[in-house]
């Protein structure tokens, strides 16, 4: 697979997520779980995810202003954990971030990726890197990440959606994905 294969898995593995995190209790996506310095919750390491992508695909790879500069919601908010943002302001700011990511991921060619990028606050002698490795650093980031919130949504009492590659590749029988009868979209939960 090549990146922009893994991030149409990603995408697609995503909308399985946010179905999930629709139906349970914001109670639940807000609670302290994590007790760390710049995030706690469920939310907050959804937010983080997308802003780590928006950060290294617009600001570092292509030297861009951030996705969420037109957010103010998202670009204004206090810095640490326990984001006051709701799921959905998140969930728009991400569908923008994606569809530029989507963009710029379509356009890279071979030696694009060849390129060496220069990170301007990393230590002298660690500061350059291949864009292809950097590019699979954003990618599997978020695999990290969506595995803790799934793991997370498990300790609260929220089944997490089956999000394993296999479920999304095409069967050679049909050329379809199994996602959509291994992810039924959930029902909205109570509170646990």
């Amino acid at each position: 697979m090549n990146p922009l294969e893994t991030y149409d898995y990603l995408t697609r593995a995503r909308r399985d997520l946010w179905a999930t995190l629709e139906a349970a209790p914001d109670e639940v996506l807000r609670r302290p779980l994590l007790h760390g310095k710049r995030f706690d919750s469920i939310l907050d390491l959804v937010l983080h995810t997308a802003e780590v992508e928006d950060g290294w695909i617009h600001g570092d790879f292509q030297g861009l202003p951030m996705v969420q500069d037109r957010h103010p919601d998202v670009r204004d908010r206090p810095d640490g954990p326990d984001t006051a943002l709701s799921l959905a302001t998140i969930q728009a700011y991400w569908q923008d971030v994606e569809a530029d990511t989507q963009a710029y991921l379509s356009a890279l060619t071979d030696s694009d990726l060849t390129r060496v990028v220069t990170l301007e606050d990393w230590p002298e002698g660690h500061r350059q890197f291949r864009l292809d490795g950097l590019v699979w650093h954003v990618l599997l980031h978020e695999v990290r990440h969506t595995a803790q919130i799934a793991a997370l949504l498990r300790t609260q009492g929220v089944k997490p959606p089956q999000l394993d590659l296999l479920f999304y590749l095409p069967s050679e029988e049909t050329g379809r994905s199994s996602e959509g009868f291994i992810n039924p979209r959930p029902a909205p939960q109570e509170t646990p």
